[in-house]
């Protein structure tokens, strides 16, 4: 009986041992395209993130966010955090594509060759 529990914890160690740590998952790229992603604070005073990414053409923003940052959303698919900076009720989470305020989702974006994201944390002045 010993021998048997034995052997199941240590199939049970090796299973876990071998999982990818950062949670995020790898896509292969096929289709690549390049990316400008910006991620500030309070109109762009501070920046946490200024990279060209290499993605796939037509990938999914709120999956590439996933990936490459560690964020925190919703069960509907709104960002909460970025890299740690949470919004509050005064602050929220907004982003231009190409310049203009996103009239839809991350969620809702299919990116393009040369797209520039910019998500900013600041007060909304609607």
């Amino acid at each position: 009986m010993k021998k048997w529990l034995w052997s199941l914890l240590v199939a049970l160690l090796l299973v876990t041992g071998c999982g990818d740590a950062s949670g995020n998952e790898t896509t292969e790229i096929t289709d690549p395209i390049d990316v400008e992603m910006i991620i500030s604070l309070d109109h762009d005073a501070e920046r946490l993130v200024d990279e060209t990414l290499t993605v796939n053409d037509g990938a999914v923003l709120l999956d590439v966010l996933s990936t490459h940052y560690d964020i925190e959303k919703t069960s509907e698919g709104f960002i909460q955090a970025i890299e740690g900076h949470a919004q509050t009720s005064s602050e929220f989470w907004l982003f231009d594509m190409n310049g203009a305020p996103s009239e839809v989702g991350a969620g809702n974006v299919e990116l393009q060759d040369g797209d520039e994201v910019h998500f900013d944390l600041h007060a909304w002045e609607g």
